[in-house]
């Protein structure tokens, strides 16, 4: 009876299968002779028609043309890889271009330093694409066009940018995740073939894609502080982070998608920020409190930030903002430094990151942000660094503050540093370059100071030159256009 009732299962089993076998024949012929690629070069709910390639071509070499100087720094290599030859893409923002300096101080120059040293026998390009302002909607674009460049290698940097541009983000609210039957349909050559035949046929019966509404992407970054009032334009009841969030996930995930595709390897980065000593760039109280309500709140925070209110008022009145308002950046980021200065470094901890995360001004990844590139690495399996984990093992009680970073996000040329050897040990451990030289470490100290010297001696005073503008423009008082690269940097 019981071999009967297996012979009865075993069966129906084959059965099955052979009933999935044409379709499995089919979208094997399919991958073989109808390559296409399955690329989404921008953000869903973005028009991305006006958007050009990063880099042109002129005679033998690609380059960044200099009408685009004003977001990137001058770059170049050459239309066909040199043999024997290891190329990089650092994708990103400033802190990949290195800001408030130049790009042979951010961590990319570092990393092929660090490279070189353990493998003298393979010669390193590294090509550093960092764009001011740009978020990870402006950098999948950029993904998909590196990926013609004969990359062996790239890397990509987002999250601090996300809140900078005015964008259209109804559309994100309703956004679901595709369930694991829908990515899986996507990824078939033979549904996505079908689905094609179908609407050449009844065009006027093929589902429309398109939202109902779309942001048109500029050209060029247009930041809201690289605009008179642009501070005035952020409000706390009008900051979506859910949607947001999910925006930086579907294109992080795009990435991962498009480079799996090209057998790319893609290393993704989670930022650090300034915590510790970086207060909020705008504070407000929440939008729903009612009329008294407010009145009181802004009663106890005028009486907290007074100059000549002793400590422990401060400490009352601070306490009371937060009773009113759990939320009030202001207070949050207060009472978190009050903590750390009297040893309670746990709630410091808590209070200091959602101080941070509250920012009505969002110029650092928020924690949620942070989470989604982390979570989606580790889904995808994707190689990634903690940038932020790293930076936290580094700094005294685990809080990153200005020991670290210039200002709110960029590193200092020490931070730099660290991330290019963290970025070096990770490759050389999946086995990506090989340690042909077992004292290659001993070298680096060496290899440091060579490189600086030859930078010249005003590159760090000009440095701080950008600085002192970056900070105004954090402030909102910053002109639209920024200093841009010459021809000779």
């Amino acid at each position: 009876m019981e071999r009967s009732r297996t012979r009865w299962w075993g069966m129906r089993i084959a059965a099955i299968l052979l009933g999935f076998t044409p379709l499995l024949i089919a979208e094997l012929i399919l991958r073989w002779f109808w390559p296409i690629e399955v690329v989404s070069l921008y953000d869903p709910y973005l028009d991305g028609s006006e958007q050009k390639p990063l880099f042109e071509k002129r005679g033998d070499a690609f380059f960044i043309p200099a009408t685009r100087f004003r977001w990137f720094a001058p770059a170049e290599f050459s239309a066909k890889k040199p043999p024997n030859t290891k190329r990089i893409f650092c994708l990103g923002g400033s802190t990949t271009q290195g800001e408030p300096f130049k790009p042979p101080t951010a961590f990319p120059a570092w990393l092929k330093i660090n490279l070189e040293l353990a493998d003298p026998s393979h010669p390193i390009e590294v090509i550093n694409c960092g764009g001011l302002s740009y978020a990870s909607y402006r950098l999948l674009p950029m993904v998909v066009e590196v990926l013609q460049y004969e990359p062996d290698l790239i890397i990509v940097d987002c999250g601090h940018n996300e809140f900078l541009e005015s964008r259209e983000l109804s559309a994100w609210r309703d956004h679901h995740d595709s369930s694991l039957v829908q990515t899986v349909a996507r990824s078939s050559r033979l549904v996505r073939f079908l689905s094609l035949q179908f609407e050449s046929v009844s065009p006027s019966n093929a589902p429309s894609n398109e939202p109902p509404t779309r942001t048109k992407m500029e050209q060029d970054v247009n930041a809201l502080l690289d605009n008179k009032g642009g501070l005035e334009k952020y409000h706390r009841d009008t900051l979506d982070h859910e949607s947001v969030t999910k925006s930086l996930r579907w294109n992080i995930q795009a990435m991962v998608n498009v480079c799996l595709a090209k057998q790319v390897p893609l290393i993704l980065t989670v930022p650090t920020s300034n915590v510790l000593d970086t207060p909020p760039f705008k504070i407000e109280p929440r939008a729903s409190l009612d009329e008294a309500t407010r009145l009181e709140l802004l009663q106890h925070w005028e009486k907290a930030i007074e100059e000549t209110s002793p400590p422990a008022t401060v400490l009352a009145e601070m306490n009371h903002v937060l009773q009113l308002d759990p939320e009030h950046a202001g207070a949050l980021f207060w009472l978190g430094k009050w903590n750390h200065a009297n040893g309670n470094v746990s709630e410091a901890t808590k209070l200091l990151k959602l101080a941070r995360d509250m920012d009505v001004c969002p110029l650092r990844a928020t924690s949620d942000l942070m989470n989604a590139i982390k979570t989606t690495s580790e889904r995808t399996a994707t190689w990634y660094l903690d940038v932020n984990a790293l930076f936290e093992s580094q700094s005294k009680d685990g809080l990153v503050g200005n020991q670290w970073l210039v200002d709110h996000v960029h590193p200092r040329v020490e931070g730099h540093q660290l991330i290019g050897e963290r970025l070096a040990e990770l490759l050389l451990d999946r086995k990506w370059a090989q340690i042909r030289e077992l004292d290659w470490t001993s070298g680096r100290s060496i290899a440091y100071r060579k490189h600086i010297a030859g930078l010249g001696e005003d590159y760090f005073v000009r440095g701080k030159q950008r600085l002192e503008g970056l900070q105004l423009w954090t402030q909102g008082r910053a002109r639209k256009g920024r200093v841009e690269f010459s021809p000779k940097e």
